[in-house]
């Protein structure tokens, strides 16, 4: 079974190291949607008193702005991670746990999680890319800082409405999964989908990584995907091995 993965290179070569290692009769196909930009910025940590995540990528693009005193001074702040991935990624980088984790990965539960433990006088760092929702930032009393920001790949147009197409048009009905893990990926896809090429995809497998992504595709491709219980790269794993039962 074919899996189309659309997340930027060096978290699709991730996602097919993960679904190689599951079953070894996956063939993991890259098609990055999205390109990573790491932005340089200065940043006083000494204003905040929580820094919340909203993605890995906003952990390394703050790590890869702080100079060794803002790294340790980063131990004395509260910190936030909408969902396990993100938490991870901030473990892995820093080396210290995080205080807030919502049950349910989106920006709403965040938030929700949030206010539980913020006070009227925190100031808070959100580093995240100019593409994020605004959940966060028109509700919480934080600086957000663009630490990153995604440009479309070169030749995207020719790999999906050329290539793709005509790959997936040799493939038997059921043994295609298309994977989406934001709704700009989902965007920078479908916008080079015609109505031939959707025609097939309505024959193939798609899984979205949450609800959100899940209505971008829906919003651009018309098309409703399978969503993992776990809002994660491993669940959507999951679902992927149950469609190809």
């Amino acid at each position: 079974m074919k899996v189309i993965i659309t997340r930027p290179l060096e978290q699709g070569v991730e996602f097919a190291n993960l679904l190689k290692k599951e079953e070894k009769d996956f063939e993991p196909v890259l098609l990055p949607t999205l390109e990573l930009i790491y932005n340089k910025i200065p940043i006083n940590i000494d204003e905040y008193d929580w820094i919340v995540f909203t993605s890995p990528r906003g952990v390394k693009g703050l790590f890869k702005n702080l100079d060794e005193e803002g790294l340790k001074k980063i131990k004395e702040k509260k910190i936030g991670a909408i969902g396990i991935e993100t938490a991870r990624e901030f473990r892995r980088t820093f080396n210290m746990e995080v205080d807030v984790v919502p049950k349910e990965y989106t920006a709403e539960s965040l938030l929700e999680s949030l206010k539980g433990r913020l006070s009227k006088k925190d100031r808070i760092l959100l580093p995240t890319t100019p593409a994020s929702r605004d959940i966060l930032p028109k509700n919480l009393n934080g600086d957000v800082i663009h630490v990153y920001y995604s440009k479309e790949p070169d030749n995207l147009k020719y790999k999906i409405s050329m290539d793709l197409k005509d790959k997936l048009s040799k493939e038997k009905d059921r043994n295609v999964v298309l994977t989406f893990t934001s709704a700009l990926t989902a965007k920078n896809f479908f916008k080079y989908v015609d109505e031939e090429f959707l025609n097939m995809l309505k024959k193939q497998y798609i899984v979205s990584i949450g609800p959100i992504t899940n209505r971008a595709v829906g919003r651009y491709g018309g098309l409703k995907g399978y969503i993992p219980k776990e809002y994660t790269i491993k669940g959507m794993i999951e679902v992927i091995k149950y469609l190809k039962k």
